[in-house]
């Protein structure tokens, strides 16, 4: 039997927050397909089309982006589809470019599980063919990040919606994820790796913002732009990816 529920596109390569997305939709009348790549999510819109399609720009392979431009380029297989975007760093307006390829709405990172579901109701709200409302995202500095909670129970009240049982279980799979992430960051910097150290770092940021850890999500946010920098210094690079590792064996325990 087909579901007869909407559908939300989840594109995003970090598990622990295709988990936290998930988790945090379960009780709207939407069914949740989660991508990890731009690959995946046109395979899955050719499967069935979609009323929302949410995705980070900063993925392993190509970009969010490029997932933006192949919509823009295909009518068909965008469908109906409102489009929106995880950022952190869209500031207070959505950018023109990403407007002219039909973007909506920005989710500023990390998501609050309300952020999450008043996108979702009004992507539901509008039906098809209607343009809707272009909202500009939550202000968040364009040149920074946003003051985040600090501790478990801030975390739990601004970004879980109050819901403990939410928080725990983002936890325990953030926590499984952290020896992956850690040995992965240990081999990129062996390696002289800044592409995968941003990477990380991105990841890493939402991660630690959604735990309550806003210094460690600072020193992720430090790792991201030091390895975007023009003339990545590797010395600092292996500095801050140092101090993060330390980090997550602590939050790992």
């Amino acid at each position: 039997m087909t579901d007869a529920r909407a559908g939300v596109l989840l594109v995003e390569d970090d598990a622990a927050i295709r988990q936290f997305v998930t988790l945090a939709l379960e009780d709207l009348p939407v069914v949740v397909r989660a991508c990890a790549t731009v690959d995946e999510a046109l395979a899955a819109l050719q499967e069935a089309p979609a009323r929302l399609v949410l995705t980070d720009l900063h993925l392993a392979g190509e970009s969010g982006l490029r997932l933006l431009e192949h919509l823009a380029g295909d009518a068909t297989l965008r469908g109906h589809a409102r489009l929106a975007v995880f950022s952190g760093e869209a500031g207070a307006h959505i950018p023109p470019a990403w407007r002219a390829l039909g973007v909506w709405r920005v989710v500023p990172k990390p998501a609050s599980v309300k952020a999450l579901i008043d996108c979702v109701q009004a992507a539901l709200a509008a039906g098809p063919g209607d343009p809707g409302d272009t909202p500009d995202p939550v202000g968040v500095p364009p040149d920074g990040m946003a003051e985040e909670p600090q501790g478990a129970a801030a975390a739990i009240a601004t970004h879980f919606d109050g819901d403990q049982a939410l928080y725990e279980a983002f936890r325990t799979g953030a926590q499984a994820q952290f020896p992956v992430d850690r040995a992965a960051g240990a081999q990129a910097c062996a390696r002289g790796d800044a592409v995968a150290l941003r990477h990380l770092g991105h990841s890493l940021r939402t991660v630690l913002g959604l735990l309550g850890e806003p210094q460690a999500a600072q020193l992720a946010w430090q790792l991201q732009k030091t390895a975007e920098a023009p003339g990545v210094d590797a010395h600092r690079l292996g500095e801050l990816w140092r101090a993060l590792d330390a980090v997550l064996a602590r939050l790992s325990r």
